[in-house]
């Protein structure tokens, strides 16, 4: 056969629908798939691949503080023991070392503050061996003291540290005032605060009941007046009702944010589906503003504990998911019900967020603060308008061909519809 006459039977072939017309002679073939469509779509997988993939070199593993207040002299001490783990590749080990590894945790995640104003402790380093001589060479593990030391601002009444929301793990502290030690252990949360301890200077008696012996002689002393901590306790929620304190705007912000796409998959999942059916303007911008204020208004309730999240959401929601993918393969038009199903998807979703750990480490103690509701829910908002946007900038261009409803939509509604019921019964497993 010559040539001209197998590219003749390429092109016979694809006008008979044999494959994808990537090579002929005619010019229009050649334009229904991209030149650079391949390469961004082998980026985009490839981005995905690194984004989850867990290779770290070393990290810490635990923390547990010790905290020395001295109000003699104004200043203080924060001794943090930190396990650090090595990575399986020795190659990412030697990109981050051990102290590096620490002194990125101390400066990202743990903020020590007096009377809620950050504050800058200069930061020193020291690398012991944690494990005895008998232990093989590949369980040994290593612990860095990160010594944090500092004044103590004049005029401050309260020492506090502040756990960043992004912390992966619970840090363990001990406050240690003029040389006596707390009775209790502090447990903090990521996105918590510790206890606060005053470090006002005691003349008498134990530091930690000092508060109490000098409230109950005001009180002996027929002193109605309050003291100017306690009248700023009390009107603290008051003025936190309207806008939250400082440096809790942004940690709220970033437990929306790593609510919808570390709490679970099915919200983003859903707001991904609402894409297949149809990619008109008005009626995607439709959807997407259900979606929105249906979500929004179940968090929001959930915050102010007006709507507990029931235990079967989850479950519903991935009903919800496969229906709204599956009409895609059966359906090219929105029909009656798609926006009542969108609105049903969007309460459930609110639901699924108020059932993650980011939220209900903000708000499952403390109660809500309307500033911390607000800026929660700009993150959720924000991170459901990027994944809106996201699948418009990729579903839009490819909806011009005429392959686009069998290679793009079909595949996709179905790995979105698996997906969804694996994440449903993922926590049953």
């Amino acid at each position: 056969m010559t040539r001209s006459g197998w590219r003749d039977l390429q092109n016979w072939e694809v006008q008979r629908g044999g494959g994808l017309p990537t090579f002929g002679t005619d010019a229009r073939m050649r334009t229904i798939l991209p030149r650079h469509f391949l390469p961004v779509f082998y980026s985009l997988v490839l981005g995905f691949v690194l984004l989850a993939s867990d290779a770290r070199a070393h990290r810490v593993s635990s923390v547990s503080l010790i905290s020395y207040l001295n109000t003699e002299n104004n200043t203080y001490v924060l001794d943090a023991a930190m396990e650090v783990v090595p990575s399986e590749e020795q190659a990412l080990n030697d990109q981050i070392s051990p102290e590096d590894a620490a002194r990125e945790f101390a400066q990202d995640y743990l903020v020590v503050m007096f009377d809620r104003q950050d504050q800058k402790p200069e930061m020193s380093i020291e690398i012991v061996d944690s494990s005895d001589e008998d232990t093989p060479e590949e369980l040994r593990r290593q612990q860095v003291l990160t010594k944090l030391t500092g004044k103590i601002p004049d005029g401050a009444k309260e020492f506090l540290l502040y756990l960043d929301p992004r912390c992966p793990m619970a840090v363990v502290m001990v406050v240690i005032k003029d040389e006596q030690p707390s009775r209790r252990m502090q447990v903090i949360l990521a996105g918590e605060y510790s206890r606060p301890v005053s470090v006002a200077p005691i003349v008498e008696g134990d530091p930690f009941t000092g508060e109490k012996s000098g409230a109950a002689k005001s009180e002996a002393a027929g002193d109605t007046s309050a003291p100017a901590s306690a009248v700023a306790t009390a009107q603290e929620p008051e003025n936190g009702s309207a806008a939250p304190p400082r440096g809790r705007g942004k940690a709220a912000f970033l437990a929306g944010w790593r609510s919808f796409f570390q709490g679970s998959w099915l919200p983003w999942l859903l707001t991904v589906g609402i894409f297949l059916l149809t990619l008109g303007r008005r009626t995607v911008f439709t959807q997407i503003a259900v979606l929105l204020v249906a979500q929004s208004l179940v968090v929001a309730l959930a915050a102010w504990k007006l709507n507990p999240a029931p235990a079967s959401a989850s479950t519903v929601l991935v009903l919800v998911i496969a229906v709204i993918c599956g009409e895609a393969l059966f359906h090219r038009h929105v029909r009656a019900w798609r926006l009542p199903l969108v609105a049903a998807g969007g309460l459930l979703a609110g639901f699924d967020l108020a059932g993650s750990l980011p939220f209900t480490t903000l708000f499952g103690k403390n109660g809500a603060v309307t500033g911390e509701v607000i800026f929660y829910l700009l993150g959720t908002e924000s991170a459901l308008v990027l994944v809106a946007l996201v699948s418009a900038a990729v579903l839009l261009p490819l909806s011009r061909f005429e392959w686009y409803r069998r290679s793009v939509v079909q595949p996709v509604a179905i790995v979105l519809i698996g997906f969804a019921i694996f994440a449903g019964v993922e926590k049953y497993l």
